[in-house]
């Protein structure tokens, strides 16, 4: 898993994406992969993608509805 590849934060100017894995350019991008961890463990980080998968569709169900 790759993991760290995009930065994310409350800032535009030192991350990419937002606390909610959305792009702070793009409104309709969301990226909710490993790419958002700042680092990789020595486990498979595939359940925390899944929580913050679902995380994520709990927020965009919020903002749609």
């Amino acid at each position: 898993h790759q993991n760290g590849t995009i930065r994310f934060g409350t800032d535009p100017t030192t991350s990419a994406l937002n606390p909610f894995c959305q792009s702070h350019e793009i409104p309709n991008l969301y990226v909710v992969d490993g790419s958002f961890f700042p680092s990789s463990s020595a486990v498979n980080p595939a359940l925390t993608i899944m929580a913050q998968a679902l995380r994520v569709g709990d927020y965009l169900m919020e903002e749609v509805l």
